[in-house]
């Protein structure tokens, strides 16, 4: 995906191996040119260089392997298979686990492969199914995510200027309706007045703001251990081990009501 439409912004071209994967999977299902249409020389010099900065949705990250996929589609011109590990951590979302390392890696691949320039991570935060107040597993994943971007910067030297929390209240998720709650804030939809309460993880992001960082951790503090899953299903610890190369799960969206963190 960042590919497809950050490489043509940056160096004014699709990346080579998807032009070179589209061409060979074309001819082999009969086509006389690619399906992929050329940027011509105008267009080219046109769009290369017109960005100011990224804006970077983040959920969560997937493993990966090779394999010869036939379809005739975006998803099967990759040829690779999908999964998740299933030790990983959940959530109220099927897609959805909880990988904190992946966010660090996915700004890394972004600087060196496009060079040095300012990031905002505009969407990043987790599901549940319950739209519990007590929402322990929301504050696990803000804290290990927002601390692993804290690594890109301070440790990798990555230029992140900011960073949005998904989402300020629970709200319509797409095809998931009401379903999938992803707020910092309850959302009462069977009132007609539709009233908001502020969830344990607002407080906790709330904190972060003032404080410009992570509190200092108390013996009664219990926000760095590891939640039930919000699905309310018993999960595994998060595990270290990767099986294959990892890929990372990029979902567009409008970014409505946020609260932004500048790190700086």
């Amino acid at each position: 995906m960042y590919g497809w439409f950050l490489n043509p912004v940056m160096k004014g071209d699709y990346p080579a191996i998807m032009k070179e994967q589209v061409d060979r999977k074309s001819r082999a299902q009969g086509y006389k040119e690619s399906r992929l249409p050329e940027f011509s020389a105008t267009e080219k010099d046109y769009i290369k260089g017109t960005y100011d900065f990224l804006g970077m949705n983040f959920y969560t990250s997937n493993l990966v392997s090779s394999i010869d996929n036939i379809n005739q589609s975006y998803y099967g011109d990759q040829d690779v298979n999908s999964t998740k590990d299933p030790s990983w951590l959940g959530s109220g979302s099927s897609w959805l686990k909880v990988t904190p390392k992946g966010i660090r890696r996915m700004l890394n691949w972004v600087k060196y492969t496009y060079g040095d320039f300012p990031i905002y991570i505009t969407e990043n935060g987790v599901s549940d199914l319950n739209g519990t107040i007590k929402d322990e597993h929301r504050i696990f994943y803000y804290k290990h995510y927002i601390n692993n971007v804290l690594k890109a910067i301070r440790l990798d030297g990555i230029d992140v200027r900011g960073y949005t929390a998904w989402s300020l209240m629970d709200n319509f998720e797409w095809a998931r309706g009401y379903s999938e709650r992803f707020g910092l804030h309850y959302v009462n939809f069977s009132d007609p007045a539709r009233p908001r309460t502020p969830k344990a993880s607002a407080r906790y992001y709330r904190s972060i703001i003032e404080n410009n960082g992570f509190k200092k951790e108390t013996a009664n503090n219990n926000e760095n251990k590891t939640p039930a899953n919000s699905n309310n299903r018993t999960p595994n610890p998060v595990s270290g081990a990767q099986k294959t190369v990892i890929s990372f799960q990029v979902l567009t969206g409008f970014v409505i009501g946020v609260v932004l963190w500048n790190f700086k």
